[in-house]
Formats: structure tokens, sequence, C-alpha cells
């Protein structure tokens, strides 16, 4: 092997230095050459060949040719330099440093996952060689590489103490991150021992998994599970990667509740996860390489599905999904990343695993919230049932008992005086149906505007459209809405947007001259106007008359002066067999739709016998 390592020096070529002038302060990267080849002797590959490291990091991606390196140290210096060569990315099988001076070999030093950690300088998973410098000398090195998986390296030089001191802080952060992970899914844990839902058991694998995977990345599994079985450090990631999305896949369709709104999303989701399950169960009967490209490509794929379900969902306004959104977002970023690394995509990223943990660490936090949101919310669901049912049955019991009181109380009196009650009887009956209708004024009210709400919209279009049907008179519907409404409950507050939609209520009212016409508040901070024998011109000229008043004069509240215009569509028509009522508020929307597009503050019409509305500018 010395005559290899003398023969190889001679035939090397001239390497850019790491020259130390001074004492290191920190950690430099390492300048060094590399050439990828299956040769026993650097000696043999072509000078060609040989290329430099940029920034000390190099991606070779999945592959099973060996890697040499080579690269001299300088001590200027008149003090011992005693530096860790530190290798960042830990998942590399053997690396061999051979250590020569002045054609002499004079150390030969291996790491890697073929290594037992017992037999390290340093008992971590961190692949680290000690090197000795002494004062005013230069040092040559060869490092070989190899691996069945990703062949990245990522080398620097470290001051002893620095790299302890920064390796504490690390140790501190990922144990924080795994810390917050593992409490999650314990968190979880006991919630589903509880209450027995199975939406807490699915989030919590999740979160295991995830811990699991992101222990593994860390390179603990090595350290603390075992750093002799490569079968298990070779199985773990491929089917981790893959096993992680299984729970999450389920989830998002429980709760979605796609099965009963969107059945091609469900065939999609379930269609990927009987994939998932099978490359479960046949990735570790394959060699790493094979497995690790299938499940990388695949997570990603599967990763873009559920992207795609929940996006879906999430453009619905599901909360659900949008937190959903949050969760998933996280692994197609790591995802992306391990991809770049199989296929030698050359990204650097010297924080690599902050950014993992980062990644993880928000996808388990999203999810818990999610769990435990749902679970909330049909609590609350439920607990409100209950206070209904528990409300109804007091109130029988109440009447029945009120009911008994009274026929023992009066049960002497009542053959004498049978007359008088019925006629207390009918007053009663009398009070009652004023009192019902009185209720049921008052249900047909908004109580913010004082205006008709929606219900008696829905029930008076109906009986306007009969009448417009059996006495062929032009029957209107308009629809008006608070331009940029959101902007004002975003600058000024709601009590601001509870006071332009008053402001706004007030002026239709004003605007409506006859007993016949109804003005409605339609939801939020829309409304809508029925105008019984009124064409399209008639409509115009009170709708324009609302649009006017509202813009010229701000309104005053309690955040200040704010100015609003209103948008409106029209539809009139005389009711016939071919219309429904409820196609005069869908013609009326479509015109809204059309006001809004064009510009805000303008009357719009819509004509039941074209495609498109025609509109006019105000």
């Amino acid at each position: 092997m010395r005559l290899i390592l003398i023969i190889c020096l001679l035939f090397s070529f001239a390497l850019q230095a790491n020259t130390l002038n001074s004492k290191l302060i920190g950690h430099t990267e390492l300048v060094y050459e590399y050439a990828a080849s299956t040769t026993d002797t650097p000696s043999d590959i072509p000078a060609s060949t040989w290329r430099k490291a940029k920034n000390g990091q190099v991606n070779l991606g999945l592959g099973t040719s060996p890697v040499w390196l080579k690269f001299t140290i300088e001590n200027n210096t008149s003090a011992q330099q005693n530096l860790f060569l530190f290798n960042a990315f830990v998942h590399i099988d053997k690396l061999t440093l051979y250590h020569t001076e002045q054609r002499k070999l004079l150390a030969q030093r291996e790491l890697g996952d073929s290594v037992p950690i017992k037999t390290r300088y340093l008992k971590d998973a961190d692949q680290i060689f000690k090197l000795s410098l002494a004062p005013m000398q230069s040092q040559e090195y060869f490092i070989k590489a190899e691996t069945t998986g990703v062949l990245k390296l990522n080398l620097s030089l470290w001051q002893q103490d620095k790299y302890i001191e920064q390796k504490a802080k690390f140790n501190l952060i990922m144990g924080l991150i795994l810390g917050v992970m593992l409490a999650s899914s314990l968190i979880l844990s006991v919630l589903f021992l509880i209450t027995k839902k199975q939406t807490f058991a699915l989030a919590a694998v999740f979160n295991i998994c995830v811990w699991f995977l992101f222990a593994w990345l860390l390179g603990y599994v090595y350290r603390y599970i075992s750093d002799q079985s490569f079968w298990l450090i070779h199985t773990v990631m491929p089917t981790l990667t893959i096993f992680v999305l299984i729970p999450l896949n389920i989830l998002t369709e429980r709760l979605l509740g796609l099965h009963s709104l969107a059945k091609p999303l469900v065939a999609c989701l379930r269609i990927t996860l009987g994939i998932s399950v099978a490359l479960v169960i046949i990735s570790p009967f394959l060699s790493y390489t094979l497995a690790l490209t299938l499940a990388v490509i695949f997570a990603l794929f599967h990763i873009l599905i559920l992207l795609i379900v929940t996006g879906v969902r999430a453009q619905k306004r599901d909360a659900k999904a949008r937190l959903l959104v949050v969760c998933i977002l996280p692994l197609l970023i790591t995802m992306l990343y391990k991809g770049a690394l199989i296929f030698s995509v050359s990204i650097y990223f010297s924080q690599l695993m902050i950014l993992f943990g980062g990644s993880y660490l928000i996808s388990c936090i999203a999810l818990t919230l999610i769990a435990i949101s749902q679970y909330i919310q049909q609590r609350d669901v439920k607990v409100s049932q209950q206070q209904k049912r528990l409300a109804e049955a007091e109130a029988n019991e109440a009447i029945q008992s009120e009911t008994i009181r009274l026929q023992e109380l009066h049960q002497e009196e009542l053959e004498s005086k049978i007359q008088e009650r019925t006629f207390e009887l009918e007053v009663t009956l009398r009070e009652l149906q004023e009192k019902n209708l009185e209720l049921e004024e008052l249900n047909t009210l908004d109580a913010l505007t004082g205006l008709r709400n929606r219900r008696h919209f829905d029930k008076k279009i109906t009986m306007e459209f009969r009448r417009s049907r059996r006495e062929q008179t032009p029957l209107a519907v308009v629809m008006l809405d608070i331009d940029h409404f959101k902007t004002i409950n975003d600058e000024y507050g709601h009590l601001a947007g509870d006071d332009a939609i008053k402001y706004v209520a007030a002026t239709i009212k004003g605007a409506l001259r006859r007993p016949s016409d109804i003005a409605c508040r339609y939801g939020g901070e829309e409304f809508a106007l029925i105008l019984p024998n009124t064409d399209s011109q008639g409509a115009k000229l009170v709708s324009e008359s609302i649009r006017t008043n509202i813009a010229k004069h701000p309104i005053k509240t309690s955040s200040g002066d704010v100015k609003l215009t209103i948008s409106a569509g029209i539809f009139s028509h005389i009711a016939d067999a071919s219309l429904d009522p409820n196609q005069y508020t869908d013609w009326a929307d479509k015109a809204l739709y059309t006001a809004k597009q064009q510009g805000r503050n303008r009357v719009c019409f819509a004509d039941s016998t074209q495609s498109s509305t025609d509109s006019e500018e105000l």
C-alpha cells in the first residue's frame, strides 16, 4: 500500500493548497479536487478527469462508482494546528483517508456507515477525521469515498473547540425540533386513547414516522440503534419516505369529507394509496439504489397529488384544506431537495438539516392542529345538538306540567264556566295567532339593517313571480353589492363595516316609494330588491338613485369617514313557463358579476335570451 501511495504522489498533479497563515478561527471550506473512478490508485486517473470542488461541496447523486479526493494542507504558522476534517453529509458507506508526508504513508483511517462508531475518534454519527499539523509543515492527503446511496461530500476544516461548540448548538436545535415532534405525537396518542377517534391515531402515526425519518437523516439510527446492520440502515430511508404519506393520504380524504363531495378526487387518492402500500412492501427486497430512487420519485408524485386535492378544496374556502396545504408544502420542499441529491443537481445549502427539521416540524404542528380542530368542531356540533334536544324535552315537560296543573285547578269549574272558557279560549287563540304573526314578521327582518331577510326574499319572489305570470306584468329583481367591502373591514374594522351596511340599507329603503317594492338583505354586504310591475328602465332609475346617493355621500363611522360605492345587476321580465323564480335571482346575480368585472360602481342589465349580459357603464 505504501508503494501504491508513493506512485500516486509521483504522478499526482499540483493542487491548490489549504494554507493556514494564522491560527484557524472557526472553520473554513476545504479546497480539493475529485474524480470518479473505479481504480484502486489515483495515479491511474487521467489528469483531465480531476475537477475542483465548489465551496467544498460535490454531489454525484446515486451510483456505485468510488470517488477519489486529493488535497494539501500547509501550516505556515509557528504553532501546532489540531483540526477536524468534517464531512457534513453523514450517509456515506465508507470514507478512507490516506495521510502522506514527503511521499510516505503516515496513516490510514476509515469512517462511514460500514465502520462501527466505537472505532471513531468521536463516538458520533458525524464523519470526522482528526488532523494534526506541525509548525511550518505541509501534508498531503487522499480520500476514497464509496457508497451505494447518494454520494454527496461537504468537507470543511474546523478548530476542535469551535466544532464542539457548534455541534452543541446544532444538537440543541435538533433536540428541540425532535422534542416538539415527539411531544405532538404523544399528545395525539393520548387523545386517541381518550376519544377513540381514528383521526388522532392517523395523525400520531404520521408524526412518529416523520420523527423517525428525521432521526435517520441526522444519523441517529446508525448511532443509537445499529451501526452494523446495513440492511436496516438502507431499508429505513426508502420505506419511511413512502410510508409517511400513507396516514396523510387517509387523513386528507377523511378531514375534507371527500367521499361525499368529490368522488374523482377520492379515486385519485385511493389509487395513489394502493401504489404506496405496494412499494412499502417490496422496497426492502430491492437494491438500495433502486428502492431510494423509486421512493423519492413516487413520494414526490404522491405529495403533488395531495397538494392538488387539498388545493382544489382550499379554493372553496375550506379551512382544514388550507391547513393541509401548510402541512404538505414543507414535505414538497424536502422531497424536491432529496430528488436534487439523487439526480446530482448541485444545490448547496449549508444548514440542510435545519431546513429539513423546520419543514418536518411545520408539517407535524399543522397536522396536529387540524386533528384537534376537527375534534373540537365535531364535539361542539354534538353538544349543540344535545342542548337543543334537552331544551325541547324541558319545554315539552313544562307544557305538560302546566296542562296538568290547569286541569286539576279548573276541573270542578269546567262545566259551569264552559261558555266563558270557550270565549276566553277563542280570545287566547286570536292572541296566539297575532303573536305568531308578530313572530313570523320578526323572523323576516334582518337584525342589523331592519330590512327583510333572505327567507322573506325567497318567499316573496315566488309570490310575485306567480302574480307576474297571472297578470302578465313585468317583474324586476335587482342585486346590489357593496364594492371592496372586505377592504373596509380590514382598514376600518368590523364596526365600520356594520355602519356601512346600515347606511346602504337606509339609502335603499329611502329610494323605494311604492308599498309593493321589497328590499331585502340577501347576505353579508349583498342586497336584493323585488320590484313588481317594473320594467328594466324603471329598475334602472331606482338602482341609479341608490348608487348615486351612496357614491356622493361618504358615511361617518367611529373609525373615520368612509367613501362607499355599490354595483348592481338587474333582470326584468314577464314571468312565463320557460322561467322559474330562481332564474330571476340568477340572472340578476350574473349582471352584478358583470358590473364587478367592468370596474364596479355601475349598474348592468341581464338578458335571459343571451349567453352574456348587456352592460351600461355609469
